[in-house]
């Protein structure tokens, strides 16, 4: 348990520390749609259309605020099913492997975040570090 609880920490310290240095994830390429040779109109809009997608960044899906509650709403059953982990631990595992992706969605959006959003987000994040430490 030491050992899993070890790994999610690093983990985290992990992402933060790319999230702070400012490394920048490589996009993978958008998919791109055929184009049409029969007239040379046909092709500048589309060459244009592909610089403007290839120079905006990709907004999320998803209200940051939204997401925030989610990311609660996460690790209030994580911290549930680490209580529960002798009647449940399929549910604890399975919780417990979707830590990582989870805090590092909310890293992406940590800039979006308000001051009050960001104060709620750190709290849970020292929450979810207080479970892997074994509730300690």
């Amino acid at each position: 348990m030491k050992k899993i609880s070890v790994f999610f920490v690093t983990a985290i310290l992990m992402i933060a520390f790319t999230a702070c240095n400012g490394a920048k994830k490589t996009e993978a390429p958008a998919e791109q749609q055929p184009v049409k040779t029969d007239s040379v109109t046909n092709v500048a809009p589309a060459a244009a259309q592909d610089s403007v997608a290839a120079a905006a960044p990709a907004t999320p899906a998803v209200n940051p605020a939204d997401m925030l509650k989610s990311f609660q709403a996460y690790v209030k059953s994580y911290g549930e099913a680490y209580n529960n982990i002798t009647k449940d631990p399929n549910k604890f595992t399975e919780l417990s492997g979707q830590s990582q992706q989870k805090v590092a969605e909310m890293e992406q959006i940590k800039g979006q975040l308000n001051p009050a959003q960001l104060q709620a987000y750190q709290k849970a994040v020292e929450l979810l570090i207080k479970i892997n430490k074994g509730g300690k």
